[in-house]
């Protein structure tokens, strides 16, 4: 019925901007309008979206249905209206981004940076989260991953593989019993990132087998660059994310043990949802990406076929 569809995207606005307030305010429409809209989109269906009070909206059962096909009407009216720019060789628009937080942290200023000094008229809103969230219904362009999901609608391009190195200040570890191989890890303070290591086990692998060792601290902590900052001040023995360590270990705040002895290796994935026709924008973004990592292969040992 395309005779709804200004009230399909009014919807959609309502949900994705927390409130009839805000998304007047996006859409540059009046409140009163919006609310208009949204009853003659439900008297059309004959069933209520929204459960309303004062505070806030919260999507009926047909609600929830209805809104996923809303969001991509919304989506494909904005991505019609660029690729007509992008033809004028003026790509715009808007790219949502999620990633996860501390990967985001380290990474997201210098690509975003990069990306937008060359092309100033696409925005790119980005997301730090650590949980997953299904992009189409969440009305998100492209995710970076810790491993796969099941989800065949989704392309996934490998990045590379995230591993981790033990680390600790010279000044530790000139204070403290050196560490030749992994079981010497139990006579030192290991700092623990609780939200991946449940059990204090480190798991190490080398030419002549896996080995575990039960490390323990008194530092736990669940974010990784509050861990280098603790490892950096000298008070103990961190295990980061290569793309976390490197940085403080090229500047000579931490130093690196165990070399020959690697972690567990996680593959990193740039995901998408798969579309006939991908937005130019979204493609400029995710080839961006993708080419920012390749040139730096040590962050996430990428590997070029």
């Amino acid at each position: 019925m395309k005779e709804y569809l200004v009230e399909m995207r009014s919807f959609a606005a309502v949900i994705d901007h927390g409130g009839f307030t805000a998304a007047a305010r996006a859409t540059g429409v009046s409140k009163g309008l919006i609310s208009q809209q949204i009853r003659r989109l439900e008297t059309v269906l004959g069933a209520q979206l929204l459960f309303r009070s004062t505070r806030k909206q919260e999507l009926t059962e047909t609600g929830a249905a209805f809104l996923p096909y809303c969001r991509q009407i919304t989506r494909n009216a904005h991505d019609a209206f660029e690729a007509v720019a992008a033809l004028r060789g003026t790509p715009a628009g808007t790219v949502r981004l999620t990633v996860p937080v501390s990967f985001g942290e380290i990474f997201l200023h210098d690509i975003i940076t990069g990306f937008q000094n060359l092309h100033p008229r696409i925005t790119v809103e980005l997301e730090l989260e650590n949980r997953y969230r299904d992009l189409k219904s969440s009305g998100l362009d492209i995710a970076i991953r810790a491993g796969l999901t099941s989800d065949p609608d989704q392309v996934a391009l490998p990045l590379g593989e995230l591993s981790e190195l033990v680390c600790a200040s010279p000044d530790y570890w000139q204070n403290h019993a050196p560490v030749m191989v992994p079981q010497d890890l139990t006579a030192h303070n290991c700092m623990i990132n609780f939200h991946y290591c449940k059990d204090n086990t480190w798991v190490f692998f080398a030419p002549n087998g896996p080995q575990s060792v039960l490390v323990s601290g008194t530092l736990r902590l669940n974010h990784y660059p509050l861990i280098r900052n603790a490892a950096c001040a000298g008070l103990g023995v961190a295990r980061l994310p290569r793309y976390i360590a490197l940085p403080e270990i090229h500047a000579g705040r931490l130093a690196p043990r165990l070399e020959n002895w690697h972690s567990p290796r996680s593959p990193i994935y740039l995901v998408y949802p798969f579309q006939g026709s991908l937005p130019v924008k979204n493609r400029l973004l995710i080839d961006f990406i993708r080419d920012w990592f390749y040139a730096r292969p040590d962050l996430l040992e990428t590997r070029q076929t």
